[in-house]
């Protein structure tokens, strides 16, 4: 997995090339092709299409037969199985290569099927390992008809989140884990992200990031505060201290070393915790400000290793992400900042809070289901439950 160094990386180089060739590195470094996003416009159209097609598959559908894992070079019934019922869902379209082809032995887990597994793994969230193992096996258990029901609910979702369908939006999906920078019609910027735990969700939203504060301070919520930190303060307050953390009373606003009468105050909601700005800082280098009532933002993250997790549902509700100097740079382009420039202001613990002249709109959104430009319909975990069929409509 991915160090915090690693990460790091590109601000360096940065840095360096400033030093050396200015004039290169003032320009913007080359970006990979725009694709298209999902157009807003008929997504939810395409959903419901979706869904009758999935109707459709009701009569000719069967469950896999229960089992172990089934991967290449396994043979059997189970494997013919596996094979139709991929075909069916339009992930299978035969063996590989210019010729494709007719299947010599049905009952061999060739490299045809290994490719459809993936392609069927892809599209439902889950790692493109080519081998149908449990979770595989229980997604592809689910009936059509249920999957029919999940994209009419989704399409629904699409509808109320109205999103533009032109200009420049950022979409946050939660359940899949990333966002997404659309600027007319094209995905622009697209990285993974760190949401809520199952017990701290992050919230649906509608909003728009006004604020960019590089090397930013982080006042600790109470919740945080009572549950995590107030206790490891208690067992050892001199290593709070040494990363950074300090006791702010309300009221004066004083800042006081952590001590047991700063922790008492804390306790009983007279004082919090800040911890300072820097490279220790929990939010990282930087923080994306997003006017709401439950003080949810967009920041860095010094846990640069979750990212190499499929599922990252591990925060206590803001967004983590991958690459913020990107996003920060995507912002303030227009503004006059190049890459190089973001990188300086990353550097040292000056807290610099900037204002983004024309904020885009951000939608943090709770979609299971879509169907994406090329007209496949992608199915992510319901991490939240707000799926299932018991649950109050949205």
């Amino acid at each position: 997995m991915a160090s915090r160094h690693a990460t790091r990386r590109p601000l360096l180089a940065a840095l360096i090339c400033l030093a050396l060739i200015p004039a290169v590195c003032a320009g913007r470094a080359p970006a990979a092709e725009p694709v298209p996003a999902v157009d807003p416009a008929t997504a939810g159209a395409d959903l419901r299409a979706a869904a009758e097609r999935y109707r459709q598959l009701a009569d000719d559908w069967q469950p896999p037969t229960a089992g172990g894992a089934l991967k290449a070079g396994d043979r059997g019934q189970r494997v013919v199985q596996l094979r139709r019922l991929l075909h069916l869902l339009g992930d299978y379209r035969g063996l590989p290569g210019p010729v494709g082809g007719k299947v010599q032995n049905p009952q061999l887990f060739d490299s045809g099927l290994q490719r459809a597994v993936e392609n069927y793994q892809r599209r439902h969230g889950l790692e493109p390992s080519g081998i149908a193992g449990p979770r595989t096996l229980a997604e592809l258990a689910v009936a059509p008809a249920e999957r029919a029901r999940r994209l009419e609910l989704n399409a629904d979702r699409w509808d109320k989140l109205k999103m533009p369908e032109s200009g420049r939006y950022i979409l946050v999906n939660v359940p899949d884990y990333r966002l997404q920078l659309v600027d007319s019609g094209l995905v622009a910027l697209d990285m993974k992200t760190v949401v809520g735990k199952t017990s701290s969700h992050t919230p649906s939203m509608r909003s728009r990031i006004t604020n960019i504060v590089f090397n930013p301070t982080w006042t600790v919520p109470r919740s945080i505060l009572l549950t995590e930190l107030l206790p490891k303060a208690r067992n050892n307050p001199q290593a709070m201290h040494n990363r950074g953390y300090r006791v702010v009373n309300y009221g004066s606003g004083d800042t006081t070393r952590i001590s047991p009468e700063g922790i008492s105050r804390a306790a009983h909601g007279n004082a919090t915790l800040r911890q300072v700005s820097g490279p220790g800082n929990t939010l990282g280098r930087l923080k994306f400000v997003i006017p709401n009532k439950q003080s949810i933002f967009l920041h860095d993250t010094q846990a640069q290793s979750l990212f190499g997790f499929r599922q990252r549902a591990f925060s206590h509700g803001c967004i983590r992400l991958e690459q913020p100097e990107e996003l920060a740079y995507a912002l303030l382009g227009q503004q006059g900042w190049d890459r190089t420039r973001v990188a300086r202001a990353t550097v040292g613990d000056e807290s610099v809070n900037i204002r983004v002249e024309e904020p885009p709109r951000l939608f943090i959104a709770y979609l299971t289901a879509w169907v994406d430009p090329r007209g496949r319909a992608q199915f992510r975990p319901d991490i939240y439950h707000r799926d299932r069929a018991d649950q109050p409509p949205e």
